[in-house]
């Protein structure tokens, strides 16, 4: 999220951050644009944090995640603190290289005392090589 390009692959539902922040938060429903440089073997990668306080108001955190908008994995976080979140991509759901969609739907809500909802803090989201 620190990335000086970082908005430009934003496409829905994060909250702004401060310049230079790692990390912001996201809606329930944020989508990116990624560059992916190779189809495969690749990892999906995540990387988040989730409060002591939005684990005891909301309990377990479920991350769907959908790439080029065909589900992926549904990860299901139940503890607090920060998270590194690594799968094998199967070959061929990356079919070129280019550009990705990915979206995540994250559930339940947080809300926080400001009143808004919000899904998780979120550092990175991206593509690694295997």
């Amino acid at each position: 999220m620190s990335d000086p390009d970082a908005n430009d692959h934003i496409l829905a539902d994060m909250f702004p951050g401060d310049v230079g922040s790692e990390w912001r938060f996201t809606g329930l429903h944020p989508k990116f644009r990624l560059d992916v440089r190779h189809t495969a073997p690749l990892y999906f990668y995540l990387r988040f944090s989730v409060t002591d306080e939005m684990v005891r108001d909301r309990g377990p955190v479920t991350i769907a995640i959908a790439i080029d908008g065909k589900p992926f994995q549904a990860p299901r976080f139940t503890t607090n603190g920060e998270r590194e979140y690594r799968w094998p991509v199967p070959d061929g759901l990356v079919p070129a290289a280019g550009v990705i969609a990915v979206s995540l739907d994250i559930s339940p809500p947080w809300r926080a005392p400001d009143g808004n909802l919000y899904g998780v803090f979120l550092n990175t989201v991206g593509f690694e090589e295997r």
